[in-house]
């Protein structure tokens, strides 16, 4: 076993390596998802995000900070290779957020379709929300999500593959693919407009989540939520002080004061 799988597996805290299947993949994506907070806080204060794989690797198994989707997936993707998976990277739109009449937003999220027994499988350890098991990329699959939420696939004439959330009578688009293979000069140009452009909400927020058990728990600017099956329980955030204290007993991020400063909320 290399170095780097060992690390990645002591980081997810699995004493056994998971087989090269399906049940395998599902088993290294909760745990990673479970073990590894959603930070987007090195862009918002300015710095760019380094996806080097080992500037990646270095941060995410610090146990102090974690990454978003330009930093999670890649990490998720050669943990998955390690194992003897063949996985390559997407490129997607995130939609939820959009409002009627906005335009179409850009790529700025990396998925993975993972191949198994001839078929592929989306597989998402990034993406801010709640937790996603693998998907046949397929017209139709669907997932049941920790947090009672479904999951569904359908192809889309324009934007290829769309990702929908399905919850309490609403479906709400998440975000679209296409089969197109990321290359990774792709990758490095969304990763940068993404980290960087004043039009990025990475820039204009403060986000950060972890995936429980039961659903999620977040920090959106001045605002701790915690999100379980269809109740969400919400917290203002007063100060530096207690953003600080938030995002170590909450995520196991650590900022000094000077970085939490930095954020420029308060």
């Amino acid at each position: 076993m290399s170095d780097f799988l060992k690390r990645y597996l002591a980081r997810l805290a699995l004493t056994q390596r998971p087989a090269a299947d399906l049940a395998g993949l599902d088993a290294l994506l909760w745990a990673q998802r479970l073990a590894i907070p959603y930070d987007a806080l090195d862009a918002r204060l300015g710095r760019g995000v380094d996806i080097a794989p080992d500037a990646i690797a270095a941060k995410l198994f610090s146990g102090t900070r974690g990454g978003y989707c330009f930093e999670l997936n890649p990490l998720f993707q050669r943990g998955l290779e390690a194992l003897g998976f063949r996985v390559e990277p997407l490129l997607a739109r995130v939609w939820f957020r959009q409002q009627p009449g906005d335009p179409v937003p850009p790529r700025t999220h990396i998925v993975l379709a993972v191949w198994l027994e001839g078929e592929r499988w989306l597989a998402d350890a990034g993406f801010g929300g709640g937790h996603v098991p693998a998907m046949r990329i397929a017209d139709g699959a669907q997932a049941a999500g920790n947090d009672g939420a479904v999951h569904r696939l359908r192809r889309d004439d324009m934007f290829g593959w769309m990702l929908e959330r399905h919850f309490g009578g609403e479906v709400r688009p998440q975000y679209s693919f296409t089969d197109e293979l990321a290359q990774p000069a792709d990758i490095a140009m969304s990763n940068h407009w993404t980290a960087t452009s004043p039009e990025s909400r990475f820039i204009r927020n403060v986000l950060v989540s972890q995936v429980t058990r039961g659903g999620l728990k977040s920090i959106t600017n001045d605002q701790f939520s915690v999100q379980q099956g269809g109740d969400t329980q919400r917290m203002h955030i007063g100060d530096n002080g207690h953003m600080r204290a938030l995002l170590a007993e909450q995520f196991g991020v650590l900022l000094s004061d000077a970085e939490v400063a930095a954020l420029g909320l308060f």
